[in-house]
């Protein structure tokens, strides 16, 4: 029963890391991050939130593992009253003189709510959650170790794109030069353009942020950045993909070509793809509408792949057997990886030619939910689950030793 209930317990704190806004209980900072110094004595404070404002007992522990124990806790077990906001605690830090392994190294302090115990043995069945905090203790390397992390500033089409590379010299020597060099990679891997910082040195220990910023003409689309740091004979690397804009599709006309009233009408159709890569499965929907509404065509055309910046024709029919002479509403809307563009068009039918005109330019693209809720609703559901398992454990464990009294 015991193990059942630690495996249960696992589940539910996984999950409810996971799935925050479905916590009763909230825990602040998520992390505190110290430099390793030999024989190191710390205290950490840390906060636990009442996030329901109600009654409850909360368990606090370090989770088993391989530097545990360098963490003391000052309280295992803090009480709640509906009216308590928040209460504070802390943690002790007691470092060793050495550390054999140098990186970075996690303890995790888990607070968990406990359920309640009914008046006259049981337990109460319901919600029971838990939260982390972790200690990160960053153990230096010997001699010279940077590490790199990259950030990439948003931008539309034809705007400036900023870098942020952040050098950490995690290493008991200073740096004493570092350049940093960013590759620009495009869709089929192709180099788009290379930028470079300026030298710098670097403490032991210490960050050293570079800035760099791509001018050129940059057209919609996911790009691949790739940014190496050599410093002082060593080399290391990162990289990230990015995105310059939105994706879109863009209709640039329709028109109907060799025409006879009571025939099918060819609607031909060019839109060009603004993504600089191939986008999949793309159709519309060309909607004709009478005087009162009413729909007189909804017609689809074929399921075809734009390629990247390219201009394509697709094509729509409409057959016209009984359609009178005069002016229609219309739209079409252009689906493609879970997005829309939308036209409004006017469309003027004579015996002989039908006349279609885009009213307005500026119609985005627009993204619709194609999947609903499915993602959130499925850990929802399994955090529940889990927590039903284990407070149904806990239900077990508090009757059986109800009856051993």
């Amino acid at each position: 029963m015991c193990r059942m209930l630690v495996i249960l317990a696992a589940m539910a704190i996984s999950l409810s890391v996971a799935s925050g806004s479905a916590l009763a209980i909230g825990i602040t900072p998520g992390g505190t991050t110290i430099d390793f110094k030999p024989g190191l004595e710390k205290e950490v404070p840390f906060t636990i939130i009442n996030n329901e404002h109600k009654d409850m007992d909360v368990v606090v522990y370090v989770k088993e593992g391989p530097y545990s124990d360098w963490v003391a806790l000052y309280d295992t077990i803090m009480t709640f009253s509906s009216d308590d906001d928040s209460k504070g605690s802390k943690y002790s830090v007691r470092l060793p003189q050495s550390v054999e392994k140098p990186g970075t190294h996690q303890v995790d302090i888990v607070a968990m709510e406990l359920p309640k115990e009914k008046e006259g043995g049981g337990a109460f069945v319901g919600a029971t959650t838990a939260v982390v905090t972790q200690l990160l203790v960053r153990v230096p390397y010997p001699g010279k170790y940077a590490t790199l992390d990259l950030a990439v500033s948003e931008a539309q089409a034809g705007e400036p794109v900023n870098f942020f590379v952040k050098a950490r010299n995690l290493g008991t020597e200073d740096i004493s030069n570092a350049k940093a060099t960013l590759d620009i990679l495009g869709p089929t891997n192709e180099k788009i353009a290379t930028l470079e910082s300026g030298e710098s040195g670097i403490g032991a220990k210490s960050m050293k942020e570079f800035k760099l910023t791509w001018t050129g003409q940059t057209n919609p689309g996911v790009y691949h950045a790739v940014v190496t740091l050599r410093y002082d004979g060593k080399v290391t690397t990162a990289e990230k993909n990015f995105a310059v804009g939105n994706l879109y599709i863009d209709v640039l006309s329709i028109d109907v070509k060799d025409f006879r009233l009571g025939g099918v009408a060819k609607f031909n159709i060019n839109i060009e793809n603004k993504w600089n890569d191939k986008i999949t499965g793309v159709y519309g929907n060309l909607i004709i509408e009478d005087d009162n509404g009413q729909s007189v065509a909804d017609v689809k055309t074929a399921s075809t792949d734009v390629g990247a910046l390219e201009r394509k024709e697709i094509y729509a029919y409409w057959d016209t057997e009984g359609v009178k002479v005069g002016d229609y509403d219309a739209r079409f809307i252009l689906h493609y990886s879970g997005r829309t563009t939308e036209k409004d068009l006017k469309t003027h039918v004579e015996v002989s030619d039908i006349r279609v005109d885009i009213m307005g330019l500026g119609a985005g693209a627009v993204t619709v939910e194609t999947t609903g809720a499915g993602g959130t609703s499925n850990m929802i559901m399994l955090l529940v689950v889990a927590l039903i398992g284990i407070n149904a454990g806990w239900f077990f464990y508090f009757r059986r030793r109800s009856e051993q009294r």
